[in-house]
């Protein structure tokens, strides 16, 4: 088993700039910090191998499937675990990810192919008895569902399988394209919000630290704002960004500190911004994605768009 890792200075600015986007090279990190592309790699791996990093995530927008994503907070009580609420609710619909905080409360954000109408919220909440749902927000559709292509879809596939992180050359010769145009498709993407990059990182390994959430209501008219204050003031220690899934008045960052207090001095920091309407923060214990639900859709889409055989009789 890896000796567990103390994370020094040059890590803790590697896993920030992996977080933003997981895909971006180590000669760029190295750059940054003063390291050899070797030197980097060479840390990355062994943060994987401790499980300070315990995924490289592929982001899919769902509304690229024409899909929205509800987002529900849910409080536990003393008869139900929070592994059992996360069964349950995935039965509601599929899982994007989930997060456990310390204390009695836990978020999953699940797809939603269906009106989310009284009916089955009131149904969700008898479902999740004894606990009981706090809060549901749901994401607008803000892309259009046929804007991923046959190739689009490949490239994901082929990022899905083989890792966030395989280089371009390789998704070029698996989906049969150039790398030119393996490049320009994913950067297509990323400018249109379909598709982004980041990490799943382990609370429990990260030896020093305490990973916690910021949920973050906002004004949309100052959305933006403060997300740029966010990255401002806060980016060497945000290890996820608000996702591709996120309602419009909504943005959620995982940040790590050394101790409760700093997670108190950012709380108070984040609400003193201008058109922040509610900001709470959750000392995080578990945080879990989930791409069983992108490699179905793919998959049916793939299959759609083969051509049909007819048999000459």
């Amino acid at each position: 088993m890896e000796k567990r890792m103390i994370l020094d200075k040059s890590d803790l600015i590697i896993l920030p700039t992996l977080a933003r986007d997981c895909r971006t090279s180590y000669s760029n990190i190295g750059s940054q910090i003063g390291l050899t592309p070797k030197s980097v790699k060479a840390r990355v791996k062994k943060m994987v191998r401790s499980r300070v990093i315990e995924k490289f995530v592929v982001r899919v927008n769902p509304a690229a499937f024409g899909y929205r994503t509800a987002i529900v907070l849910i409080r536990t009580g003393n008869a139900i675990t929070k592994d059992d609420i996360i069964q349950r609710i995935n039965e509601f619909g599929d899982l994007v990810y989930h997060a456990h905080h310390m204390g009695r409360t836990t978020v999953a954000a699940i797809i939603i192919k269906k009106p989310l109408d009284e009916k089955i919220i009131q149904s969700l909440n008898d479902r999740l008895k004894p606990a009981t749902v706090v809060n549901i927000s749901v994401a607008k559709l803000t892309v259009g569902s046929n804007d991923l292509s046959e190739t689009d879809l490949r490239i994901i596939k082929c990022l899905l399988i083989s890792g966030a992180r395989i280089e371009i050359s390789d998704i070029a010769k698996e989906v049969g394209i150039s790398e030119k145009t393996t490049t320009r498709r994913i950067n297509r993407m990323k400018e249109m919000r379909l598709l982004d990059f980041s990490l799943q990182c382990s609370p429990a390994d990260m030896i020093g630290y305490v990973q916690f959430v910021i949920t973050i209501t906002v004004a949309k008219s100052h959305y933006h704002y403060v997300l740029e204050r966010m990255y401002s003031e806060f980016q060497a220690n945000i290890l996820y960004s608000p996702s591709l899934i996120e309602p419009e008045n909504r943005s959620t960052f995982v940040l790590f500190g050394e101790n409760v207090f700093v997670v108190d001095h950012v709380l108070a920091r984040v609400n003193s911004f201008a058109g922040v309407e509610n900001a709470d923060a959750y000392i995080l214990t578990k945080l879990l994605y989930y791409d069983d639900w992108i490699m179905k859709e793919i998959d049916n889409r793939l299959l759609l768009s083969r051509p049909v055989l007819h048999r000459s009789r």
